[in-house]
């Protein structure tokens, strides 16, 4: 296996970890969406830790697919991708077929923006913001298993069910 092909492997492992993760929060928090003034008003501590649970976990699968994902599928499949942009690199996923919608995962990564710049909002702003998060984190999760599919049909993993059921496994076909 090449360091190449490990860094992948570590990349795939932990985003599935933090994919876990962002179920449970989604899981966790489903009741309270989609949320009203009234009942965003009215959230306990411990409502709200666990939107912001929500909200980490689904900016750090954003991202960690964006940048470490990505960036290994490109390596694997020799594209240079040091001078892309993440837009071209989502581009880029979506032409090889590692993802559906190049466009739908911009979508993804500008709310992950939002959440993680606490742009300056109102009330209404916000609420919408945190509607949409429940929808996006069902693509994130969604797009993942897309990139396994990917990966499996290239033959680059061994199996699309280890990944999901646990660690990943790179065939040794490369």
């Amino acid at each position: 296996m090449t360091k190449e092909q490990a860094m992948l492997l570590s990349s795939l492992e932990a985003c599935r970890q933090r994919i876990e993760k962002l179920r449970y929060s989604m899981q966790k928090n489903a009741a309270l969406f989609p949320l009203t003034p009234a009942v965003l008003a009215s959230l306990s501590d411990a409502q709200e830790e666990s939107v912001d649970a929500l909200i980490l976990r689904y900016s750090q699968c954003v991202s960690m697919m964006q940048e470490q994902v990505f960036r290994g599928i490109a390596y694997l499949e020799q594209e240079d991708i040091t001078d892309k942009s993440n837009r071209d690199k989502t581009l880029l996923m979506e032409k090889l077929g590692a993802i559906k919608s190049a466009e739908d995962f911009g979508t993804a990564a500008m709310l992950r923006n939002k959440f993680s710049h606490h742009y300056p909002e109102e009330t209404i702003d916000r609420l919408e913001r945190l509607n949409l998060v429940m929808d996006e984190a069902n693509f994130v999760v969604a797009c993942f298993s897309e990139i396994n599919d990917y990966l499996t049909r290239k033959g680059l993993i061994s199996d699309a069910n280890t990944i999901a059921a646990g660690a990943p496994h790179l065939t040794n076909t490369l």
